[in-house]
């Protein structure tokens, strides 16, 4: 099917790169700045960044395992405005705003749960005990993230340069730096494939985008409507009983959300619980495996005769019980892969973080920080991130519970529990605090979590280029 040619999709150019296409690079960067609420001063080095913005088609393509698409010297730069670096720009942009209800409350602001009451934004998605955001670095209490700048290299003194000349030109525009992450891609010494740090192969499992071809996608990806990443294009089907999402300014089509977060990985404490949960004969390798639903290598236990490349070519229809990949396990809990049950392609991200710090040495134990740098492109903080946080990942009757709704399975008295994500779920003491004693009691030891911490949150906008340049000057946006 032809794109519309009034579909920002028609025009990739004026869409912001890394969101349809990945920046990729060995090195990444992302910078925190404060507009110190000086509209002036925000607007005069908007204009400027704005020309060093890549767009898509000048991100260079995909490169082969273990090699860097960027040459030395050479940079991508990406940039996001929060709700309330929007309003200093252009306070018209408020009332647009006010409509996405996530970005404009932001990581911390109030908010409302399933059952109509008041909370917050870390209280939904789980941001207590060690995430509490009065521990975060960036994005917590303190002055508000106005501009998040997402920065790519190939190599570790471009970035460190780049870093530099961006914060020099932002400082002197009267911007304040308020934090700045180094990421780094980290290799498998045998064949070259991405990992993180936990030592799972990485970026396996990304969709695809209808009209936007992406000769680096992996065999039995989801082709997902644009709709679902950037504002303005149609999106998939939704349900009549999913809330309506707001129709974009026309300022605002062409753009994406992002959501950043900053999450610091326990490496030896989870490789510890794998020891412990680990059955007789079975290494902590092969019990990592059941948390995470794929080998250290990638394959997947519903297809574990996958060849490079096919990785993400299978469903769990075979598995109804739980018995190849367990119903907590990371990936059966964050993509169950059955659209016609749990409408998942209407819960799909872009996703482009990488890892930051070093690789875990067991060797030569150190403290030194390292996790992951998540970075996501979307059309709906509520409906994609948040969703898949609250009503996955942290949910313990997830997935049985829609299986049996759907009558895929049978009802149980009382109901099943299948329990939290291994990666990203509660541990136990902090379970025990937000669930009745009857469910935690009920979850298996090795669906729970506790190993990586939240440590910085960020929704930002990654408005096209035209919008950019717009946003930059004094002309009203509502004109």
């Amino acid at each position: 099917m032809a794109t519309p040619a009034d579909s920002p999709l028609a025009r990739p150019e004026q869409i912001q790169g890394n969101i349809l296409r990945p920046f990729g690079g060995g090195h990444q960067a992302f910078l925190a700045l404060s507009f110190a609420n000086d509209q002036a001063g925000a607007r005069r080095w908007l204009a400027g960044v704005t020309a060093r913005v890549t767009g898509t088609i000048d991100v260079p393509p995909r490169a082969p395992r273990g090699e860097t698409r960027l040459v030395p010297g050479h940079t991508l730069l990406n940039v996001g405005l929060t709700a309330p670096g929007l309003v200093v720009l252009h306070p018209e942009t408020a009332g647009r705003l006010a409509a996405y209800e996530a970005f404009w409350a932001g990581p911390l602001g109030p908010r409302l749960d399933e059952a109509n009451r008041l909370t917050t934004t870390p209280a939904l998605l789980g941001d207590t005990g060690g995430s509490d955001p009065l521990h975060w670095v960036v994005g917590g209490v303190g002055p508000s993230v106005d501009a998040l700048l997402t920065i790519a290299a190939g190599d570790e003194q471009t970035i460190a340069d780049a870093v530099r000349r961006e914060l020099a030109d932002a400082t002197g525009a009267g911007l304040k730096e308020l934090y700045t992450q180094f990421g780094v891609v980290h290799r498998d010494e045998a064949d070259g494939h991405r990992i993180e740090h936990f030592g799972f192969a990485d970026g396996i499992s990304q969709p695809a985008v209808q009209g936007f071809p992406d000769p680096g996608a992996h065999f039995g990806s989801p082709v997902i409507a644009a709709g679902e990443f950037i504002l303005g294009c149609p999106g998939e089907r939704r349900p009549p009983t999913w809330k309506q999402r707001p129709v974009p300014a026309r300022w605002m089509q062409g753009g994406s959300f992002q959501v950043f977060r900053r999450l610091v990985q326990d490496v030896p404490g989870w490789w510890n619980r794998m020891a412990e949960l680990a059955a007789p004969g079975q290494t902590p390798q092969e019990a990592a495996a059941r948390a995470l639903g794929r080998r250290l290598d990638g394959k997947p236990l519903a297809r574990p005769d996958a060849k490079p490349g096919e990785e993400n070519d299978f469903t769990f229809a075979d598995d109804p019980d739980g018995e190849k990949t367990p119903f907590y396990a990371h990936i059966r809990k964050m993509n169950p892969r059955d659209d016609e049950v749990f409408r998942d392609r209407g819960r799909k991200m872009l996703r482009r973080g990488l890892p930051f710090g070093p690789v875990y040495d067991s060797e030569h134990p150190d403290n030194e920080p390292r996790g992951i740098a998540f970075n996501s492109y979307l059309s709906s903080i509520e409906d994609q991130y948040e969703f898949i946080q609250r009503s996955w990942a942290q949910a313990p009757g997830f997935p049985t519970s829609s299986l049996v709704a759907y009558g895929r399975s049978a009802a149980e008295e009382p109901p099943r529990i299948d329990g939290l994500d291994p990666v990203l779920g509660d541990k136990h003491e902090d379970a025990a605090r937000r669930l009745p004693a009857a469910v935690v009691n009920k979850i298996p030891k090795p669906a729970y979590g506790g190993f990586v911490t939240t440590t910085g949150a960020v929704y930002a906008f990654a408005p096209s280029l035209p919008a950019l340049h717009r946003l930059a000057g004094s002309e009203s946006l509502d004109s």
